[in-house]
């Protein structure tokens, strides 16, 4: 993208930072915090955050392919990026509702039924908070990026987002977690203090009404500074007599066959965050009941979290400057599918059920974490900037829709669904609450799974590294022609 002047370029920037970041913070929420809130607060029955999960997947990519629609439809995305923010953090605020409390006060509920009603809540609330955000997010933002990008910047620019999706999780986790605001306090029978939860003992919660109010605010008032900032591509246009059938555009036969290698990206995309989330919706709740970090390191699971994810997107940003030079990119691929399965395999093997619990083996664990962090990011970089490449211009909001498919709705869908039935086995189960309730444990096994997926993201990087010179820096030529005969007419 051109700037007409220094002030323009520092707006777009701008515009890119904030709202790449303050996403990331909603996503965060979304993504890791409801699944802690849930297993702290409500139940921690892995099965209600495999079904939050699937839920939000589906309603994630049905918003992208709508809204994607109507963003080119419409020829504009700023509207809806900052509208939907708006809204976004306004919704984020609203999870402070779902408590047990709150549903036994409301409606009158006992316990039982309250624990239910909380449940169903999040999924409700979660669906809607989704809905917000992939309007705004998943399909304006994203192809707002795609629209003020081209091949020469658009690894650097991934690797930048992702560094964001790691630097929101510092902002939300470290100031509560660390500060104990919504960690759950543990006491025993006789009401003394422990690190974690006891048979027959009572479990105080913490202040979640502040973390949902203040990280919704956040999101609401990068909203209020897009109103001055954000500005859409120069050269977007409206297509006021798309038909409605366009809706489905990328998912015709023949678009495929058009535009194979897009499609391979996305096969690997998918297959590859189908193995990352066998394991990351569950990673705070294993390093913090598995590994019980809080016995013996302070800040708990704060420390580790930092140093595998901060290192891993370190990686990925090296790996999308030294992409942004390369015209072979897809060669990244395989090497980093095998460094993501090496260190899913470490993490499987560097846990309680071979090692003792402890210093050692959480910083062992760390490392292989590292190595999988490190491979995974590499492919994610890659394939999503190969992807911007790929993607047809004129086209670009209706395929934000195909990206969701692979990117959030099947990973997310599967992987979190795989995990949860493995977890939710009565073998797991390490104890009873004051109520009754079964207390599950987060087992090793979601790491070997990880490493079992990632390993069929080995069968469309075969193809891909067969594509022809520069097929994959650019849309299929027919794609072009096609395009250039709709302006024609």
């Amino acid at each position: 993208m051109n700037f007409n002047s220094k002030t323009e370029k520092r707006c777009h920037y701008a515009s890119l930072a904030l709202f790449g970041f303050f996403g990331q913070v909603a996503w965060c929420v979304e993504n890791s915090f409801l699944n802690l809130y849930v297993y702290r607060t409500i139940t921690t029955d892995l099965g209600i955050v495999s079904a939050m999960v699937a839920s939000s997947a589906v309603v994630a990519t049905l918003t992208t392919i709508i809204m994607g629609w109507v963003t080119d439809r419409i020829g504009k995305r700023r509207p809806f990026m900052v509208y939907g923010y708006l809204l976004w953090g306004i919704s984020v605020a609203a999870f402070a509702l779902c408590s047990i409390q709150n549903m036994q006060t409301l409606f009158n509920l006992d316990r039982a039924a309250a624990v239910t009603a909380a449940a169903v809540g999040m999924v409700v609330v979660d669906c809607i908070m989704t809905f917000f955000g992939s309007t705004a997010n998943d399909a304006a933002f994203n192809a707002w990026v795609t629209d003020t990008t081209d091949s020469t910047n658009r690894g650097k620019t991934e690797a930048f987002l992702s560094i964001l999706a790691s630097a929101a999780y510092v902002v939300v986790f470290l100031p509560f977690e660390a500060f104990g605001i919504t960690a759950n306090k543990y006491y025993d029978a006789s009401g003394a203090q422990v690190t974690s939860p006891v048979d027959g003992g009572t479990t105080v919660t913490g202040n979640w009404l502040l973390f949902y109010l203040l990280i919704g605010g956040l999101v609401l008032a990068s909203a209020v500074a897009g109103f001055f900032i954000l500005k859409d591509a120069p050269d977007l246009k409206p297509q006021r007599n798309m038909p409605f059938k366009e809706l489905f555009y990328g998912f015709r036969p023949s678009v495929i066959k058009r535009n194979k290698y897009l499609y391979l990206v996305f096969l690997t995309l998918a297959i590859e965050m189908m193995a990352n989330n066998c394991f990351f919706n569950y990673l705070i709740i294993y390093l913090e009941n598995t590994m019980r970090c809080a016995d013996y390191l302070w800040g708990g699971y704060l420390i580790p979290m930092g140093l595998i994810y901060g290192l891993g997107m370190a990686a990925g940003l090296i790996v999308g400057i030294i992409l942004d030079k390369r015209n072979d990119k897809a060669k990244f691929i395989l090497p980093g599918i095998c460094v993501a399965v090496v260190g899913a395999v470490g993490m499987y093997f560097c846990s309680p059920q071979f090692m003792p619990v402890g210093q050692t083996t959480l910083w062992l664990f760390c490392v292989a974490a590292l190595i999988q962090a490190t491979g995974h990011s590499i492919v994610t970089v890659v394939c999503l900037a190969t992807i911007r490449n790929l993607t047809p211009a004129g086209k670009v909001g209706r395929f934000q829709g195909i990206r969701m498919v692979f990117y959030v709705a099947l990973p997310m869908a599967l992987g979190s669904i795989v995990s949860g039935v493995v977890s939710s086995s009565d073998k797991y189960i390490t104890g009873y609450d004051e109520f009754g309730h079964a207390v599950y444990t987060c087992p090793p096994v979601i790491f070997l799974l990880t490493a079992i997926v990632s390993v069929f993201a080995i069968i469309p990087t075969v193809f891909l590294l067969k594509a022809p010179q520069g097929a994959l820096l650019k849309p299929a030529p027919d794609e072009e022609a096609y395009l250039c005969k709709d302006v024609q007419e």
